[in-house]
C-alpha cells in the first residue's frame, strides 16, 4: 500500500525522513558518490530520504544507511523508524484487535495473532518473509509463498508446526521469544476439531 495522493505525510514517516537526511548531512557523501557506493539512483535515494511521500522500501533504507555510516545502531533506528512508518500508512495494525499470544483460544484467534505479527514487522513483500524464514534444503524454502499468503490474510493455518515458526522467524520474531507462540498453536490445534485441521499441498 502506497500514501495516498495528497494524504499528509504521517509522524513517523516524517520521523524516517528527518533521520535519514540528518544521517547524510553529518557524514556524507555526495548524492553522486551515495549512488555510486549503493547502486541506487541519485532520484531513488532523495525520496528514500524525504520526509513525505510513500514509505520507501526497506532494503533501500538499510542499503542508504549502511553506505553513509558503519556503525550498526544507526541501522537499528532505521529500522524501528521504518517499520513505525510502514505501520502508519497501512494502518491495519490497530483495525485488528489481535490478542496477545497467551490470550489466543482457537484458530480464528491465532490466525489475527499471526496477521498483527506480520504488521509489526512492517509487512515485508512474502518472497522477503520467506527468504527470512530458512531453507528446508537446496533451493527449498519451509515457507511457501502461498501458505505465507494464506496466514497474512487470516484464510488458514500453516500445514504444520515447522511452517508456523518459519513464519514468525520471518516477522522478526527471535527463537527466545516462540515459547508464548508455540503454546498459542497447541492451544489453537486443540480447539479446532480434527475434521477441519487446515491441510493443503504445498505449490
Amino acid at each position: 500500500m502506497t500514501a495516498r495522493a495528497g494524504r499528509p505525510p504521517t509522524r513517523a514517516r516524517t520521523a524516517l525522513g528527518v533521520f535519514l537526511t540528518q544521517l547524510h548531512m553529518l557524514y556524507g557523501p555526495s548524492w553522486a558518490e551515495l549512488s555510486r557506493r549503493t547502486g541506487l539512483s541519485v532520484s531513488t535515494l532523495q525520496r528514500t530520504a524525504r520526509t513525505s511521500g510513500p514509505v520507501p522500501r526497506e532494503e533501500n533504507v538499510i542499503t542508504y544507511v549502511e553506505a553513509i555510516t558503519d556503525d550498526p545502531r544507526a541501522v537499528t533506528d532505521a529500522k524501528r523508524w521504518w517499520r513505525r512508518a510502514r505501520i502508519e500508512e497501512r494502518g491495519r495494525l490497530r483495525t485488528l484487535n489481535a490478542p496477545a499470544p497467551a490470550g489466543v483460544r482457537n484458530e480464528a484467534d491465532l490466525l489475527t495473532a499471526l496477521a498483527a505479527a506480520y504488521e509489526k514487522d512492517g509487512a515485508p513483500p512474502l518472497r522477503t518473509l520467506q527468504s527470512r524464514a530458512g531453507m528446508a534444503g537446496d533451493k527449498v524454502y519451509v515457507l511457501p509463498v502461498t501458505n505465507a499468503s494464506r496466514m497474512v490474510n487470516r484464510e488458514r493455518l500453516p500445514t504444520n508446526q515447522r511452517q508456523y515458526e518459519a513464519f514468525l522467524t520471518g516477522c522478526g520474531i527471535p527463537e527466545h521469544a516462540l515459547d508464548p507462540w508455540r503454546q498459542a498453536w497447541h492451544r489453537a490445534q486443540i480447539a479446532q476439531p480434527a475434521q477441519h485441521a487446515p491441510h493443503h499441498r504445498q505449490p
